[in-house]
């Protein structure tokens, strides 16, 4: 990741790059400075101090040096291009907050993704940008998102809101992965009105052990619920276990949400172990469009970060141990054999076990005995279960590397007694040293490993499945009621294929003459209205006028904001923002289909004036 996202800490200083220019540092660093009744001294045209205009002391330094045209900071490329500027932030004694300050309102503008790269990422994913088409089934419900923080993420989110669901009803949660862009996919989201915050994993998994982190995310999410219920809106989750494991779907819970889509087979796991479900929720995980499309992308994600991790190991050739021979271990070891490796696969399920000797791969019923047959050069985990336990660490081969596809699997090593011995390889892994002095190399940080510092799948790649989650939302909440309480994956498999998806996925990548570059929109899909829809009106003014004017609004189905600067008696039940207009979150300005001005008739001209203003970027 070529930004960093992290404030200065002590007195250390810190850098930020983007696609800026030093104009936009001055300004930021200006307005800081005025608002803290600060001096900004201009030294030269790359340089300038904050300092204290009693004491001329010196708080901060600000430097920046254009750059020329970068390698892309987001899957895609652009053409041409963009330029950037490094920009640097030197604390100076006294000065620290006041830095922490300025790195966090320059990275606000330095790392959402820009309008070209959303371009780029909604033409890579054609199939969810035809279905994301305003639809009425996602009226009066709000989104609470939860999964790795990736562009394909970024790309299903935004298409969404598109889809109907207003920014300020969509909350996004981070499941902790060090993927590659996870501080610009938050800033992203940020910067379109939503609330994003982090519901790590490990937490979920073992909440003993992080108490106040849950603490603080579970009232964010009952307070985001209790909004939305209170606003006559539902809640529909996209979840991969977490938050219905913490119990927003369980019978009896306080608070749940109203309908959700589970993502991961390890979220089912969770849900499981929860108990009965009051809501329905729709079994992504298991449907034919994951298993038969996603895993494939997948598993080859998983086998270009091995590679990448080690790029000075021959792997060709070489024995593998693979540690679960489910949806994702079987595509695993078949594209490790047809590398030439010697694939040994170990597996409780003897169903899958017989498959995998059957595929003809030497098979073991645990991983002691396999590690007594053979010496392993890598071994490689997909269970999401402890696959290897603390007796099987001493049968380890001194030197092997360990690749984790699910976080349990080598637990014993990165969550037991070990783990704080541990000597960190920045931007590799974790090497342990075991008694008698043999050393094994994690590889990533213990959790997937195909994100760590990554971003994993690419999003054409998950295209198709992306598509075909927002169109088993759009049935569920079209009708909820239709389907009973409890983990279902008929319906989404049965609306998936109605909308057409696995034809416009044939036409587009898999047909004679196939491009994968769709005309105008997919083959197969066709009939599709433009229709203009008010989905978002702005209320400048709550008086009189702006009440009669909000309630007008909402009865013709828009979703109000409403901005009024004397603070008077704005309501709780909607979207408000108490200052002006030339303050409100850019991308909720673009978002907005009218504005009605209803403050005094002196400021009419003003506000105009803010509302056109040339620097708000137009709705991505």
């Amino acid at each position: 990741m070529t930004t960093t996202a992290t404030a200065p800490a002590g007195d250390q200083w810190t850098v930020l790059r983007g696609p800026v220019t030093g104009e936009t540092a001055t300004a930021t660093a200006t307005a800081l400075a005025a608002r803290h009744h600060l001096a900004c001294e201009h030294e030269d045209s790359g340089r300038l101090r904050l300092t204290d205009p009693v004491t001329s002391h010196t708080l901060v330094t600000v430097r920046w040096m254009s750059l020329p045209p970068q390698a892309p900071r987001a899957l895609g490329f652009q053409v041409p291009p963009s330029a950037a500027v490094d920009i640097l932030i030197d604390p100076h004694p006294g000065g620290h907050r006041l830095a922490a300050e300025l790195h966090d309102a320059l990275a606000a503008r330095l790392l959402p993704y820009t309008g070209s790269e959303l371009d780029g990422s909604r033409a890579a994913m054609p199939l969810l940008e035809h279905y994301r088409r305003p639809n009425p089934a996602f009226n009066n419900w709000a989104l609470l998102f939860r999964d790795h923080y990736l562009e394909h993420s970024t790309g299903f989110v935004l298409a969404m809101e598109r889809a109907g669901i207003p920014a300020e009803w969509i909350f996004t949660l981070d499941k902790g992965d060090r993927t590659w862009n996870r501080d610009r996919v938050h800033a992203t989201f940020l910067a379109h009105g939503y609330r994003s915050d982090v519901l790590d994993n490990s937490a979920v998994n073992d909440p003993d052990a992080h108490q106040a982190q849950l603490a603080r995310a579970g009232a964010e999410i009952d307070a985001f619920l209790d909004a939305a219920h209170a606003a006559g809106r539902r809640v529909l989750a996209v979840d991969d276990g977490g938050l219905l494991a913490r119990g927003y779907g369980a019978l009896g819970a306080p608070r749940t949400v109203d309908a959700a889509l589970e993502l991961t087979v390890s979220g089912i796991k969770r849900i499981a172990a929860v108990g009965p479900l009051a809501i329905p929720v729709l079994n992504l995980a298991r449907s034919q469009v994951k298993s038969r499309l996603g895993y494939r992308e997948i598993a080859d994600s998983c086998l270009r970060r091995l590679r990448a991790l080690i790029p000075d190991r021959k792997i060709i050739g070489r024995k593998v141990l693979l540690l679960g021979y489910g949806t994702l271990g079987s595509r695993l070891a078949a594209q490790l054999r047809d590398l030439g490796c010697r694939v040994d696969v170990v597996d409780t399920d003897l169903i899958a076990l017989i498959d995998a000797a059957e595929n003809g791969y030497a098979t073991y019923r645990t991983a002691a005995q396999a590690l007594a047959a053979s010496t392993p050069f890598l071994i490689v985990g997909t269970t999401g279960e402890v696959a290897l336990t603390d007796a099987d660490l001493t049968a380890l081969p001194d030197g092997v590397f360990l690749a984790p596809f699910a976080t349990r699997d080598f637990s014993a090593l990165t969550e037991g007694p070990h783990r704080p011995a541990a000597t960190d390889i920045p931007g590799v892994g974790l090497r342990f040293t075991l008694p008698g002095g043999r050393t094994v190399i994690v590889l990533g940080d213990g959790r997937s490993m195909n994100l760590f510092e990554a971003d994993s799948i690419p999003s054409q790649g998950y295209d198709a499945y992306r598509a075909g989650t927002l169109i088993a939302a759009a049935a569920l909440c079209a009708d909820p009621d239709r389907v009973p309480a409890g983990l279902h994956t008929a319906p989404a498999d049965t609306a998936i294929t109605d909308a057409g998806l696995w034809d416009a996925y044939y036409d587009l990548y898999a047909a004679p003459g196939a491009t994968g570059r769709p005309a105008a929109k997919p083959a197969g899909l066709t009939g599709e209205r433009p229709q203009a829809v008010l989905r978002r009106a702005a209320i400048v003014g709550y008086g009189v006028a702006g009440r009669l004017h909000t309630e007008i609004l909402t009865a013709l189905g828009a979703t109000p904001a409403v901005i009024d600067p004397k603070h008077q008696d704005l309501p709780a039940s909607l979207r408000s923002f108490p200052h002006q207009v030339s303050d409100l979150p850019q991308a909720v300005a673009a978002g907005i289909d009218l504005w009605s001005i209803c403050c005094p008739t002196a400021e009419h001209l003003p506000v105009l004036r803010a509302v056109l203003a040339p620097t708000r970027p137009p709705a991505s």
